[in-house]
């Protein structure tokens, strides 16, 4: 194996292929990259078993022929380490030179051809969006689905394509978050699948140009997420994700309607987390003619209150929820203002941001 290559685009894609690789495995190749070079392409695979990536790379200062198997975060690091425009990658025996200017790297490889296979994708039936408008489905959603493990599709976040929409639901079973994305050109039939959290946070690194296209293939057991440059293929998560369109409540189960700017609840939000305490905190918000009133309190820590005009008009309403859980929402949302929308204090409340982006939030009734 032999490679000459500009650096900086091999250091950016290696960054990004061992970001997939994991720290520990039972299976020690899964730690390592597998190189390709052929002419002036370079193609770096990464994989934990279940999430999978393949980078391409072409540009006339590459050359070489070959395959290798190294370690990917002892290659990163001497990467990094170098400061020359250019480097090589050369075998010598069973070692395998990485030369620059002034330094100098031997690394023990393994046999490429014990590696796992990642089969090529060939695009059948997906649909193509905007990667930068996806990813914003990803940032409004993502974040709600459940840290802890063992609800499996509760890890998830489910994926739902239609002829007209694309669909993202995250839920940990105290909130719910939902966006679309209007299609141009859907599917004939309504799909939906289960995917992985770990996967869809690969694309965000891999928005190097917001007008880049993402193609998104569901097939019976993964999901491949394909760009001119890179392709992510991840396993599907198992198990049944709840109907969220039962989830979700219409308009005229929640009559309340509360209109808000987004900074100054987000900075009564933040005023709450310093009194609601660690172990189970809550937020109070109170409704009351054109004024919204945030306030928590934790024995042993003392209060907070946080005033703000609202554009409200209905009877006075008090509920609590998490704050984090509103925290988090309100980092999500690029948009200046927030409708929320509730009945009682024991029902679930509506964080609208438009038809396409809204957040169920289960309140704190004991």
């Amino acid at each position: 194996m032999n490679l000459v290559t500009p650096r900086e685009p091999f250091l950016q894609q290696l960054q990004f292929a061992t970001s997939v690789c994991p720290s520990r495995s039972p299976r020690p190749i899964l730690s390592d990259v597998l190189i390709s070079v052929e002419g002036h392409k370079i193609e770096i695979l990464a994989t934990d078993g279940d999430l999978s990536v393949r980078l391409h790379c072409e540009d006339e200062g590459i050359s070489g022929e070959g395959r290798v198997a190294l370690p990917g975060a002892t290659l990163l690091s001497a990467v990094r380490s170098m400061d020359s425009d250019v480097l090589q990658i050369n075998q010598a025996g069973q070692v395998f030179e990485i030369v620059g200017d002034k330094a100098f790297f031997k690394l023990n490889g393994d046999d490429p051809d014990l590696f796992p296979s990642i089969p090529t994708i060939e695009p059948t039936a997906g649909v193509d969006v905007s990667l930068s408008a996806f990813v914003d489905l990803c940032n409004r959603t993502t974040f709600a689905a459940a840290k802890e493990m063992g609800r499996y599709a509760f890890n998830g976040v489910l994926l739902e394509v239609d002829p007209n929409e694309i669909t993202l639901v995250a839920t940990d079973g105290r909130r719910l978050s939902l966006a679309k994305l209007p299609l141009e050109t859907g599917i004939a039939d309504r799909r939906s699948a289960v995917v992985p959290i770990k996967g869809l946070a690969q694309l965000q690194r891999l928005m190097t140009d917001e007008d880049q296209t993402l193609r998104i293939e569901l097939r019976e057991s993964m999901v491949a997420l394909l760009l001119p440059h890179a392709e992510v293929q991840a396993q599907l998560v198992q198990g049944d994700f709840p109907d969220f369109r039962a989830v979700v409540p219409g308009e005229e189960d929640v009559p309340g309607i509360a209109t808000i700017g987004r900074d100054e609840l987000a900075t009564a939000i933040q005023r709450a987390l310093v009194t609601a305490g660690d172990d189970g905190p809550k937020v109070e918000l109170s409704f009351s003619g054109g004024n919204l009133t945030v306030v928590s309190s934790k024995e042993g820590i003392g209060e907070s209150r946080s005033d703000m005009g609202i554009d409200y008009s209905g009877e006075t309403v008090v509920i609590r929820f998490n704050p984090n859980f509103i925290g988090e929402f309100l980092k999500t949302m690029p948009e200046n203002q927030v409708t929320f929308r509730f009945k009682d204090r024991s029902s679930a409340g509506l964080f609208k941001v438009s038809d396409e982006s809204v957040y169920v939030l289960m309140p704190i009734t004991s």
